[in-house]
């Protein structure tokens, strides 16, 4: 019997919740202030993401080139190549001749080879080999390999600077990455608790708006859950709406941002970025918006408790009596 008598207070709570909701129209100004919230928050998870494919394409594009002396043989060139190729650490490679190398420069940089040809000037590109390694994690293990005595007369030495210059950048630029995506993350959880500040002063502007009606309730003996459930339900539909509205805004902006941003067009220099991005938004998004859903509950049903306890709690009712 009390299980049938609190799913009966349960439900008429939810239904006066809506039904009161729908009747008045003075929520439009908490839905768009709940609206507003909820797209800071939504446009501060697309930041985390973008952020988060910025290190993976930190980490993963390690492409490098190694320079082939001019007196290594042809010998020494195929033992190298083939025990980098068996190295757990290397992703991927390629032989590039420098009559290879002269053509992609034609395409990446027109002018100089313009100038070369102009001048008749020799090849100055020497053969090379690029390396794409499988994490940025390994160049420590890529570096201790080419330094090893027996490639000294196949591979540049000049290179091992180089790529030692190269590692402090991409960490460095990590380390960039890393502290804002902490402020990001602060941020995000400092707006997490001013929404339950705007849900907690939503419902108790409500609850003092009907405050009569209130004290109604609380001289016929209604329980605590019964007075508040219909404002935790009135919270609950404006959070839902509000989260809805938000997420369909921060899509709309998103696809949007290449048109504003050419780089991350397909061919852009973020072109490789927005590949990143891509997928992290279609296994992440859904996820983090179930997240947002089944906390509405919660966060409606503490704002509703703050703000209509002072109305439940009111010494209002020993004067009335």
């Amino acid at each position: 019997m009390l299980s049938s008598c609190t799913t009966t207070i349960v439900r008429r709570g939810i239904i006066r919740g809506a039904l009161t909701l729908w009747r008045e129209r003075q929520w439009m100004t908490a839905l768009g202030a709940l609206f507003g919230v909820f797209l800071l928050v939504q446009l501060l998870i697309l930041v985390l993401t973008g952020l988060e494919g910025v290190q993976i394409l930190l980490k993963n594009r390690t492409d490098l080139r190694l320079e082939i002396l001019a007196e290594a043989t042809d010998n020494d060139i195929q033992t190298f190549l083939a025990e980098l190729q068996q190295q757990p650490f290397v992703k991927d490679t390629v032989y590039i001749t420098k009559e290879k190398a002269f053509e992609q420069t034609r395409v990446s940089d027109p002018q100089l080879i313009a100038f070369l040809e102009e001048f008749n000037m020799s090849n100055p590109f020497a053969d090379s080999i690029g390396v794409t390694l499988g994490n940025l994690d390994n160049y420590d293990q890529f570096s201790a390999f080419i330094e090893q005595e027996r490639w000294r007369n196949v591979v540049d030495p000049e290179f091992l600077s180089q790529i030692t210059d190269q590692e402090r950048q991409v960490h460095a630029l990590l380390g960039v990455t890393s502290a804002v995506r902490s402020l990001t993350i602060l941020i995000l959880i400092i707006t997490a608790a001013a929404l339950v500040f705007i849900v907690t002063e939503l419902v108790r502007r409500r609850a003092m708006a009907r405050s009569d009606e209130v004290l109604v309730e609380r001289l016929v003996g209604a329980t605590p859950l019964s007075i508040t459930l219909p404002f935790m339900t009135e919270a609950v539909i404006l959070l839902f709406i509000a989260i809805i509205l938000s997420t369909a805004i921060m899509l709309f902006i998103a696809s949007l941002l290449p048109l504003y941003i050419p780089a991350l067009t397909n061919g852009g220099i973020l072109g490789p970025l927005r590949k990143e991005i891509g997928p992290l938004m279609t296994t992440l998004l859904p996820s983090l918006l179930l997240i947002e859903v089944l906390m509405i509950p919660v966060l409606a049903g503490a704002g509703a408790w703050l703000g209509v306890r002072p109305q439940v709690h009111s010494p209002r009712i020993v004067y009335a009596i």
